[in-house]
């Protein structure tokens, strides 16, 4: 299996990205919790079909996030401060604290911020133009390197934005931990505030970007979609359930090996 991958719920490794002014302190981990299912999908420029698709389900304080393609789980278990990775087609497990991940971010911005390239300078400071269409629910946050446009739902449930925000700023962290050389995640953690902030979550996620690979750059355009149910189904409960039992029974490696693709 090819371990580089896409993180599934906001497809981090493609929509880029308070966590944090400057990562000083942590993003909020999971308080009182509700129980709900988001469905995600990645489409990349022109394509028809997704390029990525997964599964989220937020359950009792826990979140557990299926990808499609490779068959791979990720528990965010925010009581414990760590995430929980399953390779089902290895029956592997491995953990990473957010301690861990949020450390990691915090001295990836500080480098950047050092840099000369105003591209890096950027990607560690993020400003954008925001804008909202109140009649539309359209929020759009523009800038010369990454624009988002994105139409958004509002929960019955303020909590589920309050969720949505804190889970999904810690899943684009970890992503920089799991796919070294991915873009820095800070312009998707601007995103997630100024959702959140309007009590909002993404239905559709437009991104464009111009990215630095070679001379000029390029023009990188992604659309997700997000569509939110509001209760568990039974067969999300089993699912859950299942991967409980997996937790148990997957053999723990350290994260250099699971990382390592499948002979």
């Amino acid at each position: 299996m090819d371990r580089t991958r896409m993180v599934g719920f906001v497809a981090a490794a493609w929509l880029v990205g308070q966590a944090v002014g400057g990562l000083g302190s942590q993003p909020a981990l999971l308080q009182a919790a509700e129980d709900f299912r988001v469905e995600n999908k990645v489409y990349v420029g022109s394509d028809k079909e997704p390029r990525t698709e997964s599964t989220t389900l937020f359950y009792q304080g826990l979140v557990y996030d299926y990808l499609k393609e490779p068959a791979e789980v990720t528990v965010f278990d925010a009581p414990h401060r760590r995430f929980i990775l399953l390779d089902t087609s290895r029956r592997l497990k491995t953990e990473l604290s957010a301690d861990e991940v949020a450390a990691l971010n915090h001295n990836l911005r500080d480098w950047a911020a050092r840099q000369t390239d105003p591209y890096l300078q950027f990607l560690a400071a993020p400003k954008f133009e925001e804008q909202f269409d109140e009649q539309t629910g359209t929020l759009a946050l523009t800038s010369p390197w990454i624009s988002y446009r994105v139409i958004t739902q509002v929960p019955d449930n303020p909590a589920v934005a309050r969720q949505y925000r804190e889970f999904s700023d810690w899943y684009t962290l970890l992503n920089t931990r799991l796919n070294p050389g991915s873009k820095l995640p800070f312009a998707r953690l601007s995103l997630n505030e100024a959702l959140e902030k309007r009590g909002r979550i993404p239905k559709e996620v437009h991104l464009t970007m111009r990215s630095k690979r070679g001379l000029p750059f390029q023009k990188v355009t992604v659309r997700s979609e997000h569509h939110l149910v509001t209760t568990l189904l039974q067969s999300d409960r089993d699912r859950i359930r299942q991967t409980d039992e997996f937790m148990g029974m997957f053999r723990a490696v350290d994260f250099g090996e699971y990382q390592k693709p499948s002979r």
